[in-house]
């Protein structure tokens, strides 16, 4: 049957492909997914639910698991050349994540904020949660919320510099899921130490990357398994993630979560087709796909929705508008001309798979 190829052994270059170009009807459900997780990021920020439920952080942590599933498709089975591989990262952020910066020093500087030469470079290059001392939450300026971003960035840079070692082709799976169980342990250590664990500040946010990791590896050695996964077992991995981000044990939900996200996001396509239909609506599909820019413009909105005359759900609104815009006349029409017209300029090529 043509569409069970589709449950065991499913085609995830569209997936890939979808986030610098257009969607395909079998990989919908990845947007869903993101939009599913920036639905998370804004319910955290300006929505106060009857019940004490901040999805914030999880919604994050769902963006790290599909981001590592794909750039290890990517990098790993398709073995895409790096310079490729950077020219679609650097066309998809780097456009609207520079007149997102540049406009948050600059109204900053004109709210009497000092400018900070060294805040501005450290932040455009993905840097400012380390430099300068005492880190990216100690600034006026909006722009807590790229911690996130700087972890995707450098484990990009990471992943493709592994690609690099012949040693570890065929063997990037086990070394990577490696690498998220040490981000784990490391995440141990900074809770029971708290401030007194060595490299507080600068590195704390870093364990975070176990999410990316994780979902990374298990996406190389997967395949083995898809057979034996009852449908029910993602959608029920998924809410279990869900639950635990909202408190419990202080070593349960480290540990658990990010092989909890791992497992649910690599298995969407062994998921029953009504939780697939469900993550393709519309809705959520047009909500993920505009999903960086909401993620970039609703921090501004955040930080200041006390002095909104609407509370946190006009902040909201003016969120949506401002992201709606930087989506529509800055993120997709430069993405697409990067895309186009940029040819292949990075030195390095990574080794095709044959």
């Amino acid at each position: 049957m043509p569409q069970q190829h589709d449950f065991t052994r499913p085609n995830l270059k569209g997936a890939v492909n979808n986030i610098d170009t257009e969607t395909s009807p079998r990989t919908d459900y990845l947007d869903g997914w993101r939009g599913v997780s920036i639905l998370c990021v804004l319910q955290g920020h300006f929505i106060a639910l009857p019940i004490p439920v901040d999805l914030g952080r999880f919604g994050v942590c769902m963006f790290f698991a599909l981001s590592g599933m794909l750039m290890s498709n990517l990098l790993f089975i398709e073995r895409q050349p790096l310079s490729k591989f950077y020219r679609r990262r650097i066309s998809r952020i780097v456009p609207t994540f520079v007149l997102f910066v540049t406009t948050m020093f600059t109204l900053s500087g004109l709210w009497n904020t000092a400018f900070s030469w060294n805040e501005f470079i450290s932040t455009l290059l993905f840097a400012r949660t380390y430099f300068p001392y005492p880190g990216i939450w100690k600034t006026e300026i909006p722009i807590g919320h790229i911690w996130s971003l700087n972890i995707e960035e450098h484990s990009y840079i990471v992943m493709s510099f592994l690609t690099l070692l012949p040693f570890l082709k065929r063997r990037e799976g086990p070394f990577l899921i490696a690498g998220g169980a040490t981000c784990i342990v490391i995440g141990f250590i900074y809770v029971r130490l708290g401030s007194s664990a060595p490299f507080w500040g600068p590195l704390g946010t870093e364990v975070a990357a176990s999410f990316l990791l994780m979902s990374a590896g298990y996406r190389l050695v997967c395949d083995r398994v898809r057979q034996y996964v009852p449908p029910w077992l993602p959608v029920l991995s998924l809410v279990l993630a869900m639950y635990l981000s909202q408190g419990g044990s202080w070593w349960l939900q480290p540990m658990a979560s990010p092989v909890l996200l791992a497992f649910a996001v690599n298995h969407l396509p062994e998921t029953r087709p009504w939780f697939k239909t469900l993550l393709s609506s519309q809705a959520l599909r047009l909500a993920g796909l505009c999903s960086f820019s909401i993620y970039l413009w609703q921090q501004p909105f955040f930080s200041t929705k006390a002095i909104f005359p609407g509370g946190p759900y006009s902040a909201l609104a003016c969120a949506v508008v401002v992201s709606l815009l930087s989506y529509h006349l800055v993120e997709k029409p430069s993405r697409t001309w990067l895309n186009r017209n940029w040819k292949s300029w990075l030195p390095v090529q990574a080794v095709q798979q044959h």
